[in-house]
């Protein structure tokens, strides 16, 4: 069991979700609106509203809701870094300026949040499925990405500074004034990803087949000897 503190500002609305714990850790959380030691994994929390303070910092231990549905919850602003958030639902949920530094989001579902401005540092998101997600000026530097999902996400001024995109899918995304210097791209898929004024200076793996694939402009920055072809 890690100890946990979490704080439901509607338990009223959860109530069907009691039998996802322990009878003694419901009713503690139910009478004290905090749960130290309860462990939140498949909790479902779908549509609930939470907001910054409804999240107590754990301490040196780790939230963990792996496993948890948070569809369309309410976080913006929430302090979570190191939370455990694998495998999690968390689609079309609000997240914008989250602390979500050093969190393991690997397999989580995240197709249509919103994480702009959020502080993804150091994160693990490998496997996560990111498609049509909005992540304006996230940073994600030294972020894992590993074979993620990014289709049809906007990542315009975000950070991906030594962050590793390895494998990852940005068909169709919005990469427009992005940072990806020192960025693994090797096997990333690029088809039709818009590249105008990224900095893509000193990123590894990346290929000139990835960027015939991609468009960019004057203001695109890349490595020596690569070309891009213009956007329409």
């Amino acid at each position: 069991m890690r100890l946990v503190a979490y704080i439901l500002l509607a338990l009223a609305l959860a109530t069907q979700n009691a039998l996802a714990f322990d009878s003694e850790d419901w009713e503690r959380l139910r009478r004290t609106g905090v749960c130290p030691g309860c462990d939140l994994r498949d909790l479902d929390l779908s549509k609930t509203t939470l907001r910054r303070s409804t999240l107590i910092d754990s301490g040196p231990l780790r939230l963990d809701l792996s496993g948890a549905n948070l569809q369309r919850a309410n976080l913006p602003r929430a302090p979570m870094s190191r939370a455990i958030l694998n495998g999690a639902n968390l689609r079309d949920a609000v997240l914008r300026q989250a602390d979500l530094r050093r969190s393991d989001l690997r397999g989580a579902d995240l197709r249509g949040a919103d994480l702009r401005q959020a502080n993804l540092t150091a994160a693990r998101l490998d496997g996560a499925d990111l498609s049509h997600a909005n992540l304006h000026r996230t940073n994600l530097t030294g972020a894992r990405l590993t074979g993620v999902s990014l289709l049809q996400a906007d990542l315009t001024w975000a950070i991906l500074v030594r962050a590793s995109l390895s494998g990852a899918d940005l068909s169709d995304a919005n990469v427009r004034r992005a940072f990806l210097t020192e960025t693994d791209l090797r096997r990333a898929r690029l088809p039709r990803t818009d590249l105008r004024g990224a900095d893509m200076r000193d990123a590894s793996g990346l290929t000139q087949h990835q960027l015939g694939q991609a468009c960019g402009d004057d203001d695109t920055r890349l490595p020596e000897w690569f070309t891009i072809t213009p956007c329409q």
